[in-house]
């Protein structure tokens, strides 16, 4: 799926054409959340939306392609556990996945490779500065 092919305006029970409902009455506060998120239009979500999602492995044709998007403006971006969280879900999908979705896999590599730029110059930076008490 391309990213230009999701329209944002809708939520993922109007994309797929299938409604989840509500969730069960005895459910964990996770399904709950998981049950409110697919109703909710895509422009609304926050990247722990997309975090928790994608590490359920729900959706993952609408929801991979913007999170992607989203780590290529900041390779950090990141949900409510730690900087980067976004990225760390997006590599915990399985291989079946990307296998299937070759161009996706394609912007993830560029997106690990301009990071790993990214970590080696911040490193130098690191090494090269200088305490200013000692």
């Amino acid at each position: 799926m391309d990213l230009k092919d999701i329209d944002f305006n809708k939520s993922l029970n109007e994309l797929e054409l299938k409604d989840w409902g509500e969730a069960p009455v005895h459910s964990t506060g996770l399904v709950f959340k998981v049950h409110e998120l697919r109703k909710l239009p895509l422009q609304f979500w926050t990247n722990e939306d997309f975090r928790l999602m994608i590490l359920q492995k729900i959706s993952l044709d609408y929801l991979v392609p913007i999170a992607l998007y989203r780590l290529s403006k900041n390779h950090f971006s990141s949900g409510e556990l730690f900087a980067g969280d976004l990225l760390y879900a997006i590599v915990r999908i399985n291989d079946d996945f990307w296998k299937q979705q070759s161009r996706l896999h394609y912007e993830l590599d560029g997106i690990i490779d301009s990071l790993k730029v990214d970590l080696e110059t911040f490193t130098e930076i690191i090494n090269d500065y200088k305490y200013s008490y000692e």
